[in-house]
């Protein structure tokens, strides 16, 4: 008997006041900014859309399950960002160098990410996207050349890039670790799973580093951030260095099992499940005293601050914050997405409301096809907005289609019908440095914008498109 996810709907099968159908009000913000007589009709524009936090971004009857690539953005975040651009076009030198909420140390933005993340000011950089913070944080501590790092072969390239140039430059030693393969992996508990991962051998004990993803790309495996810090506490590993790409938006991050306080580093966007505008990130450091040698301050104009002996008590995350213009009207933006999470009943809620949606995703391939799914379905700690499934022919579904082609025909069928999904790459179990030896599947992501019409609009179009694959 397939296993069957259950759980109370967060949420009733209303769109409620996120999605009206009031047309394409975002019209007005895409074109270019004018001054001049049509300040004051743009700024009536603005005002009428500050407190209106409708998804009308996106086309009519088209249904986006895709926010672990991109998010979209509500009204409320569109005109804050339109309004601080226009603020820094008028005024660009005051707006940089003195304006509160614009200019280049971001005190304001950061402490209002601080109070969302539960965190301190000196924890919080505001980045460009995860990459940029991953890649302050690998390439600003201070591996030797017998350190190693543990990872796995299911990281994103963020993690794996600067990982391979610190390897190729001075020799860092990487362990990457395989998952297992899909029908295994779907069917195991978290404690397995990080168990299987990173087991205690001498080839992962006494690691500088333990750098791994909150929620995986690939699979939407979640790995509860406690139990990573247990293991490479039990493992002698110095730095847990966390990618948060698929967390931020999604997942509480302030609940027991996923605070960033069992981090030393955390780096994730804005622009995905948050619904922020591209270009915003952020960075979390545990440590606000970290400072050189044991961590540079990598993209940032501050290094000088601790070689000159005169500022040793500066924190490390002011230091990177100041690094020349940065995307401050995004940032004011992305603040403002979560204002309208905390307004929307908080992190926990959406967290429900996004996993319910997953949940409803996954009990459909299970109903009709168990052998094709990917994600973790019986374990609720692993659980994430993200379902990654073999698509098949309806009329045999024991027989998972792992092809490239098959694959990207699915996704592109159900484009067609207005479904927009992606295929991913999965590197398979084996030899952890051939990662181009892949599987491919589909990836679902269920955002907080969606509603049960959507899963549903998604699920009928599924089973067309598989009754006609070839």
């Amino acid at each position: 008997m397939t296993a069957k996810i259950t759980s109370k709907p967060s949420r009733n099968s209303t769109r409620r006041h996120f999605i009206k159908t009031i047309g394409m009000v975002s019209t007005a913000l895409a074109g270019g900014m004018s001054f001049g007589k049509n300040i004051s009709r743009k700024s009536i524009e603005l005002d009428s859309l500050k407190d209106n936090c409708s998804f009308s971004g996106l086309p009519p009857n088209y249904t986006y399950l895709n926010s672990g690539t991109e998010g979209t953005m509500p009204e409320c975040v569109l005109s804050t960002l339109q309004e601080n651009l226009i603020k820094w076009a008028r005024n660009p030198t005051n707006s940089y160098e003195l304006d509160p909420i614009l200019g280049k140390r971001q005190e304001f933005n950061r402490n209002k990410v601080a109070d969302f993340l539960n965190v301190g000011l000196n924890n919080i950089c505001l980045t460009d996207n995860t990459t940029m913070g991953l890649s302050m944080t690998i390439m600003g501590l201070a591996f030797g050349p017998n350190d190693k790092v543990v990872t796995t072969n299911q990281e994103h390239t963020a993690i794996r890039s600067p990982l391979q140039l610190l390897n190729q430059r001075q020799g860092l030693k990487i362990e990457t670790r395989s998952f297992p393969s899909a029908n295994r992996l779907s069917k195991m508990k978290a404690t397995e799973i990080v168990d299987f991962l990173f087991p205690n051998i001498p080839a992962l004990r006494n690691a500088k580093a333990l750098c791994v993803s909150h929620v995986y790309p690939t699979t939407g495996v979640r790995l509860p951030l406690y139990a990573l810090r247990e293991k490479a506490d039990e493992l002698n590993i110095k730095y847990l260095v966390i990618d948060g790409a698929q967390a931020l938006g999604m997942i509480d991050l302030t609940q027991k099992d996923d605070r960033l306080e069992h981090s030393d580093f955390y780096a994730c966007p804005g622009h995905k499940f948050l619904n922020g505008p591209p270009s915003t990130g952020v960075l979390y450091i545990k440590n606000a005293h970290i400072r050189p040698p044991e961590f540079y301050p990598t993209l940032s104009q501050r290094m000088i601050r601790y070689a000159d002996g005169e500022s040793m008590s500066y924190p490390i995350a002011k230091a990177l914050q100041v690094r020349g213009c940065s995307n401050a009207p995004g940032f004011t933006a992305m603040v403002r997405a979560m204002d309208y999470i905390n307004d929307e009943g908080g992190a926990e809620y959406i967290e429900k409301h996004i996993l319910s949606l997953s949940k409803d995703v996954k009990n459909f391939i299970l109903s009709q096809a168990p052998n094709c799914i990917v994600s973790p379905y019986l374990d609720k700690k692993l659980l994430s907005g993200l379902t990654t499934f073999y698509p098949f022919k309806w009329t045999k579904p024991q027989i998972p289609l792992k092809d490239k082609e098959s694959v990207n025909w699915v996704v592109d069928k159900l484009l067609e019908k207005n479904i927009r999904v992606r295929s991913i790459g999965i590197p398979t179990p084996g030899n952890p440095n051939k990662l181009s030896t892949k599987t491919y599947a589909i990836r679902v992501s269920t955002g907080y914008f969606n509603t049960p019409e959507d899963v549903d609009s998604f699920k009928f179009a599924l089973r067309d498109v598989l009754n006609r694959i070839n």
